[in-house]
């Protein structure tokens, strides 16, 4: 059985866990499931979007506490290295990227949905990284993705009470973008999906990228012409299209 499933679902990419029995804890088959998975579709220009959720109505639970026990140094350098190659994967992932978070994104479970582009969560759903309460002490690269998320105090006070802590509160945080009640929780992912959908990929796609070139460098110190994605896009078929969709007042036709 496949512990994560892929289905491409014309020009969006639903990829979702599938470990049930223990609320989708995520192991090395789950990273290794994934990472081949997302290296299969990286380079498909023809998607428009991808979606992240969880099989049983949970998004990750965290990762395999029994699995991590059983880890002498080596095992644990190994599972590291797989968990931050593979959840850089979806990081640097060209396509939109959303994470539809129900129930638990715990642990390794909010590092996952850390690495989209941004989230939505069901009003009844629990947030948290519980390392303090394991004696684990979480990676570098997690503690970045959650500093960049919410700052430094509010990752301090997440990482020292290891609370959980509600949708609501992660919204106010900065955790999440969007909290819907749970019975409007897919309606709403596919509203996003169809809105992200009728957009230029090259558009989208560009602007990841300098987004992610920002944040690396937010001072633009080392962008030597700012102006640069602009004028390139100028040249596009998709500029000329969407520009005179604009001016004769329809929806832009997009190839």
């Amino acid at each position: 059985m496949s512990l994560v499933l892929f289905k491409r679902d014309g020009d969006i990419l639903r990829v979702s866990l599938n470990r049930t029995s223990v609320l989708n804890a995520i192991n090395i088959q789950i990273l290794k499931e994934l990472e081949q998975g997302l290296s299969e579709y990286i380079d498909d220009n023809t998607l428009k979007g991808l979606v992240l959720f969880g099989e049983g109505r949970c998004f990750a639970s965290g990762a395999d506490i029994k699995e991590i026990a059983s880890l002498d140094e080596k095992g644990i350098r190994n599972f590291h290295n797989l968990r931050e190659r593979t959840f850089s994967l979806l990081e640097r992932f060209p396509s939109p990227t959303l994470a539809m978070i129900e129930r638990y994104a715990l642990g390794s479970g909010l590092e996952l949905a850390l690495c989209c582009d941004f989230r939505i969560a069901s009003e009844d759903a629990q947030l948290g990284v519980p390392s303090a309460r394991l004696g684990i002490v979480e990676s570098f690269e997690y503690i970045s993705r959650l500093v960049r998320a919410v700052g430094p105090f509010q990752a301090k006070k997440l990482i020292l009470t290891g609370e959980r802590i509600d949708a609501r509160t992660a919204f106010n945080i900065g955790l999440v973008e969007e909290v819907v009640p749970p019975d409007e929780l897919l309606e709403r992912t596919e509203s996003l999906l169809a809105k992200i959908a009728i957009n230029s990929v090259y558009s989208m796609r560009e602007s990841k990228e300098v987004i992610d070139m920002c944040v690396r460098d937010p001072n633009l110190f080392y962008i030597r012409d700012t102006a640069l994605p602009m004028v390139e896009s100028l040249s596009t078929d998709d500029f000329k299209e969407g520009t005179r969709a604009f001016i004769e007042k329809r929806e832009a036709k997009f190839k």
